[in-house]
């Protein structure tokens, strides 16, 4: 190519590099990912203390949710990874607002947050929720999580959605307000015989599958 063709096409080169650069600065925190040195992973057990959330049969979902953070927990550290540190908003039966988790997770800088729940209304399955916005790198970590879980013998893949139950313009408040990728896991039905059938049978995979999710997500696996 002749050096006056290469002149002819620098202008074109030099604008598509401007809008490169416009694009990446009009992106918000949410929009990109960047692996820290030090990883914070800040797991929630949702609801606790007088807050029981769903019940079913004298089954309370703030149990569950305790129950299965604490062997994610557990599956995390057994990786055995340095720069790898584990929080949670809750070790025990203890109430906890929806703003001090989420203050919890931003004041410690947490890499990521993943808060775990039990749905109810009588359907069945595992799904995972993101904000309404869809930030690319939240819905990484969702579908990452819900692949894994779909492995681990869970009794429907009710996917990755995005918004809340009630309204897709809104989005859950622990999801919502983190300043980190972040995603809420709805580990099937509390009242729904098989969907506690599998958690109580599964327990230490389902964990096991959220922590690899987290660890694909931070290219620890």
């Amino acid at each position: 190519m002749s050096k006056k063709k290469l002149w002819l096409l620098l202008p074109a080169a030099v604008f598509v590099l401007i809008v490169a650069v416009i694009l990446l600065l009009q992106s918000g925190p949410a929009d990109r990912f960047i692996i820290p040195d030090h990883i914070i992973v800040c797991l929630d057990a949702g609801h606790g203390g007088s807050d029981p959330g769903a019940v079913f049969e004298g089954r309370q979902e703030k149990d569950d949710n305790l129950a299965v953070v604490l062997a994610v927990r557990e599956a995390l550290e057994a990786h055995g990874a340095d720069n790898l540190t584990v929080l949670l908003t809750r070790e025990d039966d203890t109430a906890l607002g929806l703003e001090e988790r989420v203050d919890f997770a931003n004041r410690n800088d947490a890499t990521l947050f993943v808060s775990i729940h039990r749905n109810s209304g009588g359907g069945q399955g595992v799904e995972t929720w993101v904000s309404a916005d869809g930030h690319r790198p939240e819905t990484d970590l969702a579908t990452l999580i819900q692949a894994n879980l779909k492995e681990a013998y869970i009794t429907k893949d009710r996917g990755v959605k995005s918004g809340t139950a009630s309204n897709p313009h809104a989005s859950y408040y622990v999801v919502g307000n983190t300043k980190m990728p972040a995603c809420l896991i709805e580990l099937g039905f509390i009242d729904n015989q098989w969907d506690n059938m599998a958690l109580d049978g599964n327990l230490e995979l389902w964990a096991q599958a959220i922590a690899d999710g987290i660890l694909q997500m931070v290219k620890l696996k």
